[in-house]
């Protein structure tokens, strides 16, 4: 990264100094605060397990530890430098979000994409720059996890998490084959769209075609792979788009995309959403209004970005085929793959594709399976009028105003408060918006906030005790008297 422009290394040196001189300049109150809680085998628990190590996860670690709370880790199973989807499964070419997106820097400027960007590319490149390519910005949050030196774990995924008490819990990770265990006393889930659910292939296709012959678009596959080939691709999300642009771009023949409806949405009012009122206090609106903007949502659908559709559509070999489901799916030869669809077509292709979303269901996530059973759904707090029910909605999370899990029955799990999680789930009592980088600059102060504030209960009763009973002397005796004799 350092090496791509003359005198780059000389203005990331120069940023690096100027963050290390506004944390100094920003650390009041400089003392540290939480007690350690020794959990079994000896060892101190951690404050905070942060499990997943993307934008959020690095971010949360950060400001936990601008509020003194040091014992804080953050594990993700992906190796170094690839956490998340920007370099994984993600193929847009540019961020939906504007370039000029906070979030991560937690309203310091030195820590801003915009402030790492200039630093090498200057103002002028600053001002060339369309949207944020995925690419730069995953190095960007490389740069941050290293120049804030944050705990970060990797190739270790989390496996089961069961609480130990009250105020602890007990961690299973998966690591190079072996079962390794952390006590912490809060956990953050920060493991993304997925983290509150699963991607979902239609069984009619999954129980139709062999493995080697379709995926989803979260699935981590080579687009190469398609050179040659004809692609079908179910769905007419961003990244239904996405993934027929990427395919093409690596050399498929055609890349046609399927949908129930009749056109493409062309509403998105989540950009409507984007002013800071709406963002910092959705999760103050009263459960009827909340409902009612997801429902909406969810009616209304999404287009893809402008920028997404039009890649896409200038790509020779792109077709889109609205009003067209798919009613049947099968591989006549193991090569490849035959759809036909409700309106008694038939198309055949090399490959198909899933653009096909993801649940929201906490019981299908398998390391939650000690915690998932006691947690209340928006089902169980939130009965909505017959012309807005929506089963889909029904099994988000319902969760508290740091982003905390809540008791389906209250008193049979008080330690549920003690997580927190910011995934798709999250989205219905904490906006549209809040697991995406839109609004990270609100909800991961909210999460921070949180656990400091659990942490802080935790220690009240000792706290309480240590002023009362320490003497907490401004003056010493003797200049008081000292002072006295002087007049």
């Amino acid at each position: 990264m350092s090496g791509e422009h003359p005198g780059c290394e000389l203005g990331l040196a120069e940023l690096e100094q100027r963050v290390a001189r506004d944390l100094e300049c920003l650390s009041y109150p400089d003392k540290t605060w939480v007690e350690p809680v020794i959990a079994a085998g000896g060892d101190k628990a951690l404050d905070c397990a942060v499990i997943g190590g993307g934008q959020f996860g690095l971010a949360i670690a950060f400001g936990l530890r601008h509020e003194k709370v040091g014992n804080v880790a953050v594990f993700d199973r992906n190796p170094a430098g690839f956490e998340g989807p920007w370099m994984t499964f993600a193929r847009m070419n540019m961020l939906r979000t504007p370039k000029d997106l906070t979030g991560p820097d937690l309203g310091i400027g030195s820590l801003t994409f915009r402030a790492w960007y200039e630093a090498q590319y200057g103002q002028n490149g600053w001002d060339k720059l369309n949207r944020i390519p995925p690419s730069q910005w995953m190095d960007y949050l490389r740069w941050y996890r290293a120049i804030l030196q944050l705990d970060v774990r990797n190739d270790i995924g989390l496996r089961r998490i069961e609480p130990a008490g009250s105020n602890l819990f007990r961690l299973t990770f998966g690591q190079q084959g072996a079962e390794t265990v952390h006590y912490a006393r809060t956990v953050v889930l920060a493991t993304g769209a997925e983290g509150s659910g699963a991607r979902t292939v239609p069984p009619f296709i999954a129980d139709s075609l062999p493995p080697h012959l379709y995926a989803h678009t979260n699935d981590a596959i080579d687009p190469a792979l398609l050179k040659g080939k004809r692609v079908g691709i179910l769905g007419a999300g961003a990244s239904a788009f996405d993934y027929a642009a990427a395919a093409l771009e690596a050399g498929a023949t055609e890349a046609r995309l399927f949908f129930r409806r009749k056109s493409l949405p062309l509403q998105n009012p989540r950009r409507w959403m984007e002013f800071s009122g709406f963002l910092a206090h959705y999760p103050e609106l009263p459960d009827a209004q909340r409902w009612a903007y997801m429902h909406r949502l969810f009616d209304i659908s999404q287009p893809p970005p402008v920028p997404t559709f039009q890649r896409a559509t200038a790509l020779p070999g792109f077709a889109m085929h609205p009003g067209t489901a798919w009613q049947r799916v099968f591989s006549p030869d193991d090569r490849t793959v035959v759809v036909e669809t409700a309106g008694g077509q038939r198309f055949t292709f090399d490959y198909a594709m899933a653009a096909t979303g993801m649940v929201v269901d906490l019981s299908l996530r398998p390391e939650l399976t000690g915690v998932s059973p006691y947690v209340a759904l928006w089902s169980d707090r939130y009965a909505p009028p017959e012309n807005l029910k929506d089963s889909r909605l029904d099994k988000f999370p319902y969760l508290g105003r740091y982003c905390d899990f809540q008791e389906k029955t209250p008193g049979l799990a008080p330690w549920l408060s003690r997580i927190f999680t910011i995934t798709r789930g999250s989205t219905m009592s904490m906006g549209p918006s809040s697991a995406s980088n839109s609004n990270l600059k609100y909800t991961a102060p909210r999460i921070v906030a949180g656990v400091v504030r659990q942490l802080f209960l935790d220690g009240a009763d000792a706290f309480y005790r240590i002023f009362a009973e320490t003497e907490h002397n401004e003056l010493q005796s003797t200049q008081v008297q000292t002072g006295r004799a002087a007049r």
